[in-house]
């Protein structure tokens, strides 16, 4: 097998010894040519071999090279050429008439060798991309779906021209910019289309996949399903977004999988029912939501196939249990909802709930398995408020929200408070994305204090929402919504910068060699790869040694992906900051997590701390704790000390370092400033 086929076109028989000499050990083919007419004239056929080695003497052999690219393209077929000493106008003719390399004569075998493996593997770089490429347009032109790609930095969209068919479309209906498409997706679609971009965008979500409207030329709407995958770059942020149209117009009104009527038939039935009872004072309908409890669980366990074999078999007893009025649909995966179109009284939502529940939860057999399931269920009458579908689904989404926070097997009917509950969260979720934007967000430190000496050690960066108009808002507020929806991480992000930032203004201002700042990283944070490279990042932006920044981890996000974070905490460790185990004693701590943690800091919950006063238990517990850190060589913050006797017992049973408000709140940077210096000033006056 050789490395490639070598065609020599060369006449002088010392130039040609000279050439088999340094590629005679059997790596390359090696044929020798003595006319030029015999290489010319196949246009567009297979180069005679994988490079051509010639020698030149004059223009008109600039001129055959132009000849051999004119019927072998630029890079099908490399060239290098051998010349004489101090022939540069040769060189730079032969090489602009589409020569690729040249070598100075005499030859050198190691060179020659070089140079020849160089050419090679560029040109066979270049056939595999261009077959890539060419596979690429074969898959697009082949696909059933359209295919499109917006780059995000000047909001240019690609769309294939199976897409512009799907919609009825040419080419030269524009499709350019990212409005262009907007303009064409339903007005009732457009604004959720856009969330579901941001949020993928954002890394909210996984993906972005959404089912929409869009306008067909012949001015009809047609049902499509968009998906899409953003291409990031190495600290998460989205630069890319490509991905697939499918038109799922005729399978839109029913479910695949039960033979149900899906989301679609039941907004509109809904929608009808709404106005056909506007005009009767006595109309009474409503809606029961459905969910089957632990399904992710149950996925986990099962798969996918057998979960859709058990929601099949759900929504076949569902369908035996309601009256003629009554309608079931399947709103998506885990979701079913119940419409009655006539109800007698105020109970009748509590009966069918209460005869679905039974014929739900009998024990399901499917192959070599069974289940035993429990539903929550959410329910809401129609009230003269709901003007339409989405206003009474709302209110039973509410219901249903309740019934799983409840644990599960729950029934729940709404009521108005739910819905003020609700659109609180939402308030909070849509402005905590601008708060970012708007500088909203700032930190507060709190001291940490060496209860050895007494003296400042380092702070806790807690970060704090200064609200336009509602001032400040606690962290319970808005934090948990911040983890749930992801927002946690670019506000993890910040607070990171931020940290390092002020920390590195306070050495230069101060000098306290030994000052470090904690940040505590949420589970969220821990679930990509991106954690350690914007440490990295900003240790190096903010020019602060990693010595001074501790990351901490609660054992409650440690354990959500041992494994995976494991990994995580080493790749940070390598970097050189701290890392502190949380909240340590309240969740999964053992001696196997401690041993393999790579953990330098243990931090003792403050309701340890609060024990140790109440009864010796609690003092034993606080001891216990301390006795594993020596054991594993870290070091102890107690939090929570607000005290003198609780400051007291840990000092005297070795804690070194202790945070609570007898050291101080979370403090602005001004008063932390205010802080080291007066400590500074205490040092001077104690040591003159």
């Amino acid at each position: 097998m050789h490395d490639g086929h070598i065609l020599c076109l060369l006449t002088d028989d010392a130039e040609c010894a000279a050439i088999r000499a340094a590629l005679g050990d059997g790596s390359y083919l090696v044929d020798l040519v003595t006319s030029r007419e015999s290489l010319l004239g196949d246009k567009g056929g297979e180069p005679p071999a994988d490079l051509l080695l010639m020698r030149a003497r004059s223009g008109a052999d600039g001129e055959f090279i132009k000849a051999i690219r004119a019927d072998h393209g630029s890079d099908r077929f490399p060239i290098v050429f051998l010349v004489d000493p101090g022939e540069e106008t040769l060189v730079e003719h032969c090489l602009s008439c589409g020569g690729d390399d040249f070598l100075t004569l005499p030859i050198h075998g190691a060179e020659l060798q070089a140079r020849i493996r160089s050419q090679l593997s560029r040109a066979r770089a270049i056939a595999a991309s261009r077959l890539d490429r060419d596979r690429f347009a074969l898959a697009v032109a082949g696909s059933s779906d359209g295919i499109w790609d917006l780059t995000l930095s000047d909001d240019a969209l690609f769309m294939s021209p199976r897409c512009a068919e799907l919609l009825g479309r040419n080419g030269d209906d524009g499709f350019k910019r990212l409005e262009d498409w907007l303009a064409i997706i339903h007005p009732d679609d457009v604004d959720q289309f856009q969330v579901e971009l941001r949020n993928h965008l954002e890394g909210i979500t996984l993906s972005l996949q959404m089912e929409c409207r869009m306008q067909h030329r012949n001015q009809t709407y047609r049902w499509f399903l968009v998906r899409g995958t953003g291409q990031r770059n190495a600290t998460g942020k989205a630069f890319r977004i490509a991905g697939s149209l499918t038109d799922i117009s005729e399978r839109k009104l029913t479910d695949a999988m039960t033979g149900l009527p899906n989301r679609i038939v039941l907004y509109d039935r809904l929608n009808q029912t709404i106005v056909k009872n506007r005009r009767k004072t006595s109309a009474n309908f409503g809606i029961i939501l459905l969910q089957i409890d632990r399904y992710e669980t149950m996925r986990e366990a099962y798969g996918q196939v057998f979960c859709d074999a058990v929601q099949k078999v759900v929504s076949q007893r569902l369908v035996g249990t309601l009256r003629t009025t009554d309608t079931l649909t399947i709103m998506g995966e885990n979701t079913m909802c119940i419409l009655l179109d006539v109800m007698r009284d105020d109970t009748d939502l509590v009966r069918v709930s209460h005869r679905v529940r039974a014929a739900a939860e009998e024990p399901i057999t499917l192959g070599d398995e069974s289940v035993l399931l429990s539903l929550s269920i959410g329910m809401a009458q129609a009230q003269a408020h709901h003007q339409s579908a989405e206003d009474l689904i709302r209110d039973a989404t509410a219901a249903l929200n309740k019934a799983r926070a409840e644990g599960g097997g729950q029934e729940v009917v709404f009521d108005p408070d739910m819905q003020r509950r609700a659109r609180d969260r939402l308030r909070i979720e849509a402005e905590l994305h601008l708060a970012l934007k708007r500088n909203e967000l700032l930190l507060l430190y709190q001291p940490i204090v060496d209860l050895n000496t007494g003296r400042l050690a380092g702070f806790e960066a807690l970060v704090r929402w200064q609200h336009a108009q509602r001032g400040l808002i606690p962290p319970m507020e808005f934090i948990p919504i911040a983890e749930e929806t992801g927002l946690i991480v670019p506000i993890g992000t910040w607070v990171v910068q931020e940290a390092c930032r002020q920390g590195r203004e306070w050495l230069d201002q101060e000098g306290n060699a030994d000052l470090f700042i904690s940040v505590n990283v949420s589970s969220r944070q821990l679930d990509g790869p991106a954690l350690p490279e914007i440490v990295r990042q900003a240790l190096r932006e903010h020019r602060l040694a990693p010595e001074h920044l501790k990351l901490e981890i609660t054992e409650s996000a440690v354990m959500r992906d041992f494994e995976l974070t494991m990994k995580l905490l080493k790749r940070l460790k390598e970097i050189g900051v701290g890392l502190s185990l949380d909240d340590f004693g309240t969740g999964y701590s053992s001696l196997s997590l401690l041993r393999r943690l790579p953990v330098d800091t243990l931090k003792v919950d403050r309701s340890f701390v609060t024990a140790m006063t109440a009864d010796t238990s609690g003092v034993k517990m606080v001891e216990a704790i301390l006795q594993l850190a020596r054991l594993f060589d870290l070091k102890v913050v107690a939090e929570g000390i607000e005290h003198e006797e609780e400051e007291k017992l840990l000092k005297d049973r070795g804690c070194e370092f202790g945070q609570g408000w007898r050291y101080g709140k979370p403090l602005t940077v001004a008063a932390c400033l205010d802080m080291m210096r007066e400590q500074r000033k205490s040092t001077k006056r104690i040591a003159g």
